[in-house]
């Protein structure tokens, strides 16, 4: 996977720009290097651009109402460009964690779904793991949720029909090796 800092970045730049298809392939990008090569801070950065990618394509969020919350929101985002390639770990899933409030500010303004945007957004992303050749067990605890879960919303959707890139023998012994410490 390319470095981050130019992904932040254009994440960034789509979500200003309300760019609802560039943040998809901007997701799809993270979430293949994701795969491979499974970190905190990659994966967070997986879910969030889909739940921005959700965001920018309903109006109800891009109301008059909703503008505080996307400036949070977009303020994280600069946040997290500035900070990407110096801060600790742990400070840049702070900052994913006032994304997270941003979303959910959004959510009370509007709370049309049936879960919320940022679990919706792991489970599409675990779901892709385990579509992409990454197996369910692997999945689960990669994402840290529950394998009926992933099934159900896997199940739900046409996720395996869509995806064509599948992960070799190879490919997924180094993400076993990697997740087992080996």
């Amino acid at each position: 996977m390319r470095p981050l800092s130019p992904i932040v970045s254009g994440v960034l730049s789509a979500f200003r720009k309300r760019n609802q298809r560039r943040l998809r392939k901007l997701n799809d990008e993270v979430l293949k290097g994701t795969t491979l090569d499974f970190n905190k801070i990659t994966y967070n950065l997986a879910v969030f651009s889909y739940i921005l990618s959700k965001i920018v394509s309903k109006p109800r969020y891009l109301s008059k109402d909703c503008e505080q919350c996307l400036k949070m929101i977009e303020g994280s985002l600069q946040d997290l460009s500035q900070r990407i390639d110096s801060s600790t770990e742990e400070e840049l899933l702070e900052i994913f964690t006032e994304l997270e409030h941003g979303i959910a500010c959004l959510e009370e303004k509007d709370p049309r779904f049936v879960i919320d945007l940022i679990t919706k957004g792991k489970l599409k992303s675990a779901a892709t793991f385990y579509a992409q050749g990454i197996s369910l067990g692997v999945a689960a605890e990669m994402t840290g949720l529950d394998k009926q879960e992933i099934l159900s919303y896997a199940g739900e959707t046409m996720m395996f029909d869509r995806l064509k890139d599948e992960k070799s023998v190879m490919d997924r012994m180094k993400v076993a090796r990697k997740i087992l410490g080996s």
